[in-house]
C-alpha cells in the first residue's frame, strides 16, 4: 500500500477535532499561497425543474409526481440574469435546470446570446445535464463558457445504482468532450452517499485532479423525500470539510465552492470552517421567489439564507467573507483564466 495514500485515508477517517482543525489550517495556508484571498460569489438561476432523469437521490427526478413543475420563460431567465449582472454586479452566472429538453439548442443559444448583449463581461455556466456534443458545441459558440456537471462518485458500481439509465464511463466521456470543446468544467463528488467508501472519496479527489477540473464542486448527500434514498443516513459536515481541505492540498489551484448543502447540515459555522479550510467561492440563489420552493433537489434547500434573495442575505454572505479576512469578488476571479481567443469572442458578443 502506498504510504502517502494510507496517510491521506487516515486523515479522512480520523474524527479527532484537533486534527481536523490542523488539516483545515494547512489547507487554508495552501489556498492563500496558490489562489489568494478572493472569494467569488456565483449566482445560480434555476430555470426549470422538469427532468427526464432517474437519479436516485434527487427530488426533481422524473418519477416524482408530488412536486409542482415549472418552466421559466426565456424572457424571465434573461430578466433575472440581467438584474444579477447589471444591477447587483455579479458576473459569473450559472443557468441550471433539470434535464428538460423543452429548452432545445436553439432556445438556449438565443438566451445565451441575448444575455451577452445585455450584460458586459458576464461568464455563463450551464448546468443542464446530459446533452450531445453538437448541442454543447453550439452553446459554446453562442457564448457559454462553463459547465457544472458532477461525476458524483468514482465508484462505477455505486454510480450505476444512483443512475440506472446511464454509466459512469459515459459521464466521464461527456466531461472530456466538454473540455475538448473549450468549456471550463465544474465537477466532483456527492459526499456520504449510501454504500460509498472512504477509499472511493479519496479516488474522487484524484479524479478531479486527473481530469483537470476547473472548479471542484462537491457537497454532502442529503436524504430527500419521495426518492429511493429518502430513509438513508446523510453525509456529515466534518467529512465534507475534510474533503474540501484534502482537495485543496492535493489539487492546490482548483476553485472550491462551498456548497449550499453544507450550509443546510452545518449552518454558518460550517460555511466559515470551509472558508477557513480551503474553500474560495459561494453560490447565491437568485431564482425568482415564485419558483424557488419547487426546485427541491434536497429537503430544506429553500429555507437556507443563501437561497433567500434579499439585501439581508447578501449582506450576511458579504459579512462572512469579510469576517474571515477575505476579499469579496463578484466577477470571474483571478484564478479563472480564458485564453485570448475566448476572451475576445466574448467581448465581441457584447457589442
Amino acid at each position: 500500500m502506498d504510504i502517502l495514500r494510507e496517510n491521506l485515508l487516515s486523515l479522512l477517517k480520523n474524527n479527532n477535532i484537533e486534527k481536523l482543525e490542523a488539516l483545515l489550517g494547512l489547507a487554508n495556508l495552501i489556498r492563500a499561497e496558490t489562489v489568494g484571498d478572493q472569494v467569488c460569489i456565483h449566482v445560480i438561476i434555476e430555470f426549470s425543474n422538469y427532468c427526464r432523469s432517474l437519479c436516485a437521490y434527487c427530488g426533481i427526478r422524473a418519477p416524482n409526481e408530488k412536486i409542482q413543475r415549472y418552466r421559466m420563460s426565456l424572457e424571465e431567465v434573461k430578466k433575472t440574469a440581467v438584474n444579477a449582472s447589471n444591477n447587483l454586479g455579479y458576473k459569473m452566472l450559472v443557468l441550471q435546470s433539470g434535464e428538460d429538453l423543452w429548452y432545445d439548442a436553439d432556445k438556449l443559444a438565443w438566451l445565451i446570446k441575448t444575455i451577452h448583449k445585455k450584460c458586459r463581461r458576464c461568464l455563463l455556466f450551464l448546468s443542464i445535464g446530459d446533452r450531445d456534443y453538437d448541442t454543447y458545441e453550439n452553446l459554446y459558440k453562442a457564448g457559454a463558457r462553463g459547465v457544472l456537471f458532477r461525476f458524483e462518485t468514482s465508484d462505477e458500481s455505486l454510480y450505476k445504482k444512483l443512475h440506472p439509465d446511464c454509466s459512469f464511463a459515459e459521464r466521464i466521456e461527456q466531461l472530456k468532450f466538454m473540455q475538448e470543446i473549450g468549456y471550463l468544467t465544474a465537477s466532483g463528488p456527492i459526499i456520504g452517499l449510501p454504500g460509498q467508501t472512504i477509499e472511493s472519496l479519496l479516488d474522487d479527489i484524484y479524479l478531479m485532479k486527473e481530469l483537470k477540473i476547473t472548479m471542484s464542486s462537491m457537497g454532502p448527500f442529503i436524504p430527500t423525500s419521495d426518492t429511493p434514498l429518502e430513509n438513508e443516513i446523510g453525509g456529515t459536515a466534518d467529512l465534507t470539510l475534510k474533503m474540501i481541505a484534502l482537495t485543496r492540498i492535493i489539487y492546490p489551484k482548483a476553485r472550491i465552492p462551498i456548497a449550499t448543502a453544507l450550509e443546510k447540515i452545518g449552518g454558518n459555522k460550517a460555511r466559515i470552517a470551509a472558508l477557513n479550510g480551503g474553500g474560495n467561492a459561494f453560490m447565491l440563489n437568485l431564482t425568482p421567489t415564485q419558483y424557488r420552493d419547487s426546485y427541491v433537489i434536497y429537503d430544506g434547500k429553500n429555507q437556507l439564507k443563501s437561497h433567500i434573495h434579499s439585501k439581508e442575505s447578501i449582506d450576511e454572505l458579504d459579512g462572512i467573507i469579510k469576517s474571515c479576512g477575505r476579499k469579496i469578488c463578484r466577477g470571474w476571479g483571478t484564478d479563472f483564466t480564458l485564453n485570448k481567443k475566448n476572451f475576445a469572442s466574448l467581448c465581441n458578443m457584447e457589442r
